[in-house]
């Protein structure tokens, strides 16, 4: 019976056949991918041995009061060491003939040697890289962006000495590998090391094992120690957050885009189910009359339902692994190889739940059968008597073409199964739009509003203790410079914020905010001395919100400040704080920051240049280049999922409504060929169902439209609030972010064209 109604009706079969495989492949993937990124990075923090918590330091490092403290807390510290690390300026690395120029200011390069005991840089195998004197383990981050594969050769020049070194490995760094985190470090041998220590600055890397649940005790101690702490401070949850930020993303989305397709069959389903109930009421009720119980009834036409689950399942499996392919990224997918076992098990599992779900609910729809007795389905066309209502006649006096009536009689005398469609290219345009709208609201330059950093042409960096005066020279510099319309500085300081249950450590940055304001998700900028902005996960890690009141400890001395405004930022860990000033001893510094906007027509790249070339100890950068280096990676990926979205939801569209004007055809096959009898043409039959099918999808569109502006900002803002964004508004959407949705809704009408194609024989049904 199964073959003989997929015989019957083969668009019908093959398109909801399609439908399930498309959901199921979708689920499959994104379960896959998030097994893969879970997986990948456990084992890359396994193998690596990687730290509970780092805190660098530029400058010098006295062994013994580290050695003394980590004595004095054996009962929350495991292990620890300390990495010295040579500072490269980006335009002395040469790769493929190639200065990394591009990256300056926005990576900071440390050349190193191979750790002893703990936070090992590993290789491709997932054993620490041995490096031998003339070769240098590149970052993945650096193979990736530049095609450097093993034998590639780089040279370093450093006051205008140039060596070569041969790649030997490609380094899986577990604290450093993502390219959200803005330093990358290159292994060399011990005595390639020695002879670089000579001419480059040193930088310190602290790292600490702690026992199990210790890191806050930790975090406090270390503050109350007065340890060196001129640097940035990460903890290993945020360092495996970091690690698994893009595929994650990458994940997320695609199980959101899977959910939405499922939905979208289930919907499509019901109103097959229902439509094959309705046509099929006089031969179930012949099937009961000869004896047939309604569970027997149920059970024969689930095994036609169930055939179709089970050719969309092998269909999924075609569709999976390529899908996969796609959105894990290659050096998750290295890192997972001998974990493959289980995303491959996870992947299977989402595929089969992901096709039974539709007939568990073709199961739970086919209940009605019981109503359906062998009277009732000889005397009624439905399944019951109050499927029907009776259709208001045409009104001949409207100046509306008869065949848009008819298209709008044929709507509202179904109107569950019309807002039903209507919902359905709504789930599809906002699962087209949303991807795309949330991909180009990441790679928009004023982005940066919701990293904690303001809007402007380039911002440059000095580290506390590189050179001395270098940061008055600079402004100096900027105050006298032409080309330069306005500028503001800054200065970074580690500061802890008491809160009534814990005491967290935040870069306090200290200076005039107004000039480049930040996006602020409540409240405002601080203005007067005693006031303070702080980021979303301070803000929460401290119980505080705007108009109440924070201790501020900066070098021993408490002050209290107020609450002015809260604003998202996903750098420094995402706990972060402004203030115009830092009341009482001023405290750790840890770096200065320059903002700058330049007169127009002044060439931001060439100006970026020649300011780091008269500043050599600051780090200067376009702020656009800076969130292409950092945030490329994941846009890209990003923007490979969209795109698979977009063109998932318009086949599902496609197919849907082939599939639903099929159903619908053959309900109304009676009443067509009376139009047929009464001087319709074919044409004319088919202008009916175009319109119905451009009504419905021009409500949907809007609908879609409608929810993909209200729902993008939450969405968008849940993504990035583990890390300490929050709902951020969409931008205007350009390019493929505009058509979109309209092609989404084309496909819906091209479906319904394509049912359309066969109109019944001219017959005499006197």
């Amino acid at each position: 019976m199964a073959v003989a109604r997929i015989r019957r009706n083969p668009l019908s079969s093959i398109s909801l056949i399609l439908l399930m495989a498309i959901s199921s492949a979708t689920a499959g993937a994104g379960v896959a991918t998030l097994v893969s990124t879970v997986g990948a990075t456990e084992r890359l923090f396994t193998l690596a041995e990687a730290p509970d918590a780092v805190q660098m330091h530029a400058g010098p490092l006295e062994a013994q009061p580290l050695d003394a403290f980590v004595a004095a807390h054996r009962d929350i510290i495991d292990d620890h060491q300390v990495q010295v690390a040579l500072q490269l300026d980006n335009q002395d690395l040469r790769m493929h003939g190639t200065s990394d120029a591009a990256r300056d200011g926005v990576m900071d390069l440390l050349l190193v040697t191979q750790t002893t005991r703990f936070d090992f840089l590993v290789g491709e195998d997932g054993t620490p890289v041995n490096v031998r004197e003339g070769e240098i383990a590149v970052p993945g981050y650096y193979a990736d962006a530049y095609d450097l594969v093993r034998g590639d050769a780089i040279e370093i020049a450093v006051h205008g000495e140039g060596r070569t070194f041969t790649v030997s490995d490609i380094v899986r760094d577990a604290q450093m590998g993502p390219s959200l985190v803005n330093s990358k470090r290159f292994v060399l041998s011990d005595p390639d090391w020695e002879h670089l220590a000579q001419r480059l600055p040193t930088e310190h890397i602290i790292t600490f094992r702690l026992a199990e649940g210790q890191g806050e005790r930790f975090a406090e101690a270390y503050r109350l120690a007065g340890l060196p702490a001129n640097g940035a401070a990460v903890d290993g949850s945020l360092l495996r957050l970091i690690a698994a930020l893009t595929d994650g993303l990458v994940a997320i989305l695609s199980i959101l885009v899977s959910i939405a397709l499922l939905a979208i069959t289930l919907l499509c389903l019901r109103i097959m189910v229902l439509t094959a109930l309705e046509q099929d009421a006089r031969r179930i009720g012949v099937m009961r009359a000869v004896g047939f119980s309604h569970r027997a009834v149920s059970s024969i036409l689930l095994g036609g339902y169930a055939v179709h689950a089970g050719a969309a399942s092998l269909v999924a499996l075609l569709l999976v692994f390529p899908v996969s392919a796609l959105l894990i990224g290659g050096d998750t997918a290295r890192l997972s190889g001998e974990q493959c076992h289980a995303e491959v098990f996870a992947m299977l599992l989402a595929v089969v739940v992901a096709s039974a779900i539709p007939v568990a609910l073709a199961a739970h729809l086919l209940r009605r059968v019981r109503r359906i007795t062998p009277l009732l389905a000889l005397t009624r066309p439905g399944v019951s008597p109050q499927t029907r209502r009776r259709v208001r006649p045409l009104r001949w006096d409207l100046p509306l073409p008869v065949s848009v009536r008819l298209a709008v009689r044929g709507l509202t005398a179904r109107s569950a199964t019309a807002v039903l469609l209507i919902v359905m290219v709504g789930f599809a345009v906002a699962l087209a739009a949303l991807p795309q709208r949330m991909t180009q609201t990441i790679a928009a330059s004023d982005f940066v509003t919701t990293m904690g950093v303001g809007q402007s042409d380039l911002r440059a960096f000095i580290r506390e203790g590189t050179e001395v005066g270098a940061g008055e020279r600079l402004e100096r510099s900027l105050r006298e410079d032409p080309d330069v319309e306005r500028f503001a500085t800054a200065t970074s300081f580690r500061v802890a914020i008491l809160a009534a249950a814990r005491t967290d450590d935040i870069a306090l940055e200290v200076g005039d905010a107004s000039i480049f304001p930040l996006a602020y998700a409540r409240g405002e900028g601080p203005v007067e001395p005693d006031e303070l902005a702080l980021s979303t996960l301070a803000a929460q890690d401290a119980g505080v919100d705007v108009g109440q009141f924070v201790e501020v400890d900066s070098a021993g001395a408490t002050h209290r400040y107020r609450i002015t405004g809260v604003y998202h930022d996903i750098t420094n860990g995402g706990r972060s704080g402004k203030a115009v000033e830092l009341r009482g001893d001023h405290g750790v510094p840890l770096w200065q920051t320059f903002m700058i906007d330049l007169r127009g027509g002044v060439d931001q790249s060439g100006k970026a240049a020649t300011l780091a070339s008269d500043h050599p100890a600051a780090s200067v950068t376009e702020l656009d280049r800076f969130v292409h280096y950092t945030l490329g990676d994941t846009v890209e990926r990003l923007r490979t999922a969209s795109t698979i979205a977009w063109a998932a939801a318009a086949v599902v569209m496609l197919l849907v409504f082939a599939l639903r004007g099929r159903l619908e055809a053959a309900r109304d096959e009676s009443d067509l060929r009376l139009l047929r009898l009464l001087g319709w043409s074919r044409g004319g039959l088919r202008t009916i169902s175009s319109l119905r099918s451009v009504g419905v999808a021009g409500a949907g569109l809007l609908l879609g439209w409608i929810a993909t502006e209200a729902l993008g900002p939450g969405v968008l803002g849940a993504t990035l609030a583990s890390f300490g964004g929050g709902a951020t508004d969409l931008v205007a959407p350009h390019g493929w972010g505009m058509i979109t949705g309209p092609v989404v809704a084309a496909a819906a009408v091209a479906g319904g064209l394509i049912a359309s194609v066969h109109s019944p024989a001219l017959l005499n049904e006197s």
